[in-house]
């Protein structure tokens, strides 16, 4: 849900637990809860990644080389090749799947501002999110047909999403006056709503359907062909260049700073409730100015990426309807890995995929509008002192380059031995997505904060030394 510190640590959830500048991404009504005194808090550049791959990265530092590899345009020099394809298959597709699917995050927080208020509490935040989410058919590298209702399955099918987006958001959260005159005097309902204006960068959506299935009668594949793409900005130069090579043979050369750019102008808004218990000598509730929050139970929901993009910037789309062949074999299969890069597609699929095979196909230039990655979000979190437990639920309703489909689980625990240290670890579940422990900590006092995490990637055999996700050292002052 969030790639601060404190979420990475806990698991990544965070519904009912965060009550900093990153509460407006995730729930803005926890703006309102006060766990220290203080008028302003002030935060910059806070950054989390996320990283997975179909084969092990040796070191730590190999891994984040070659996760910023990726985060750019596609080279030729980043080829890397299958070196044990059984732990390959093993790793990524295990218990008879057909496909497996990638995730490849970033976020930046560029600076958080939060400031109190006696009855409204305010935030102020700006971030950019870079997403590349993948989905490889088991076919791309194992021959050996997979058994579907009393018949034989080759799945060489291919889909990835890549998004950038940049976010200024701005929120507020107050006591829910009617819901509160309902409940006992140490409890209450805070609501929140945090509007931001998006502006997105490079994006990219390919969809490649690839099935060979068999037909006993005839002993033959019957193979399943379709194809869409689309994209904007610099990305869209590549495209018309792999597509229309004889109309535009030059293959442009980008960078990172290619893809920030802006290609158009969205509108979004994250909105949340909270209730908040509190028990025993906890006054927080009715003294908020000048007690903070260390004894409660929070339960949390919240709505968030609710909006749409609007990319007009170099827009187009290339689309082969669903075409269906009979085959005396099926494709070969690849030697070498996906690692997600945005145009990486164009030679991975080189040995499957020829547009110029196709001659019934349709292109658009037209401005191409995108949802947001909107999903819903319930949480709970219960404190006591020095000690915090927390569970999130997290399901998808868009489709995107950042979140799988779905649900999601979270579980994370906090606890603090001295009063200015905190342990945390947690856990994601995700149907489809390998699992993590997580661990973090941190040194928290009155006027700051600094706070790191690490995720480690989970087998069927428990936990490995792999780091699936880190955050950097987050700074928090507080005046």
């Amino acid at each position: 849900m969030s790639y601060s510190a404190e979420s990475m640590a806990l698991g990544g959830g965070g519904t009912a637990y965060l009550t900093g500048f990153e509460a407006l991404f995730v729930n803005p009504a926890n703006l309102f809860v006060q766990e220290k005194n203080y008028n302003y808090q002030l935060s910059f550049l806070q950054t989390g990644y996320y990283f997975d791959s179909l084969q092990p990265v040796s070191g730590t530092k190999s891994r984040f080389n070659q996760y910023v590899d990726h985060l750019a345009p596609y080279s030729t020099e980043l080829n890397l090749a299958v070196t044990n394809r059984e732990d390959l298959l093993d790793r990524s597709f295990n218990e008879n799947r057909s496909t497996a699917e990638f995730l490849n995050q970033t976020e930046i927080n560029w600076f958080g501002i939060k400031w109190v208020r006696p009855e409204k509490n305010f935030a102020l935040a700006a971030r950019t999110r870079i997403g590349s989410r993948y989905r490889l058919g088991k076919g791309l590298y194992s021959a050996t047909p997979l058994e579907r209702d009393n018949s034989f399955l080759i799945n060489q099918s291919f889909t990835q999403q890549y998004q950038v987006l940049h976010e200024i958001s701005f929120g507020y959260a107050e006591s829910f006056t009617f819901l509160n005159g309902l409940t006992p005097g140490l409890s209450e309902f805070i609501v929140g709503i945090a509007p931001k204006i998006v502006v997105p960068g490079g994006y990219l959506d390919v969809n490649y359907r690839n099935r060979y299935q068999l037909d006993p009668q005839s002993g033959l594949w019957e193979n399943e062909i379709a194809y869409n793409q689309r994209s904007t900005g610099v990305l869209t130069d590549r495209a018309e260049n792999f597509f229309f090579p004889q109309i535009n043979p030059e293959n442009p050369d980008y960078g990172m700073r290619d893809l920030m750019r802006p290609n158009g102008i969205g509108f979004g808004i994250d909105a949340g409730i909270t209730y908040l218990i509190t028990f025993g000598d906890d006054l927080s509730v009715l003294r908020q100015e000048d007690e903070p929050t260390e004894k409660s139970l929070r339960i949390s929901l919240s709505i968030t990426d609710i909006g749409i993009v609007y990319q007009n910037n170099s827009p187009f789309e290339y689309d082969i309807e669903n075409q269906v062949f009979e085959e005396n074999q099926t494709g070969t299969i690849t030697d070498f890995l996906f690692q997600g890069a945005p145009n990486e597609h164009y030679s991975f699929l080189s040995d499957y995929f020829d547009p110029a095979a196709f001659q019934t196909f349709s292109v658009s230039e037209q401005p191409i509008e995108v949802l947001l990655p909107a999903s819903i979000q319930a949480g709970a979190l219960f404190q006591y002192n020095r000690l915090k437990l927390m569970g999130d639920i997290s399901y998808t309703i868009v489709d995107n380059a950042f979140k799988p489909s779905g649900i999601m689980g979270f579980a994370g625990l906090e606890i603090k031995p001295l009063s200015f240290l905190p342990l945390r670890a947690g856990t994601r579940l995700a149907p489809g997505l390998p699992g993590y422990f997580s661990l973090g900590s941190g040194i928290e006092t009155n006027r700051f904060d600094i706070n790191a995490a690490f995720q480690l990637k989970s087998r069927r055999g428990g936990p490995t030394s792999e780091i699936l996700g880190a955050s950097v050292i987050g700074l928090k002052l507080y005046i």
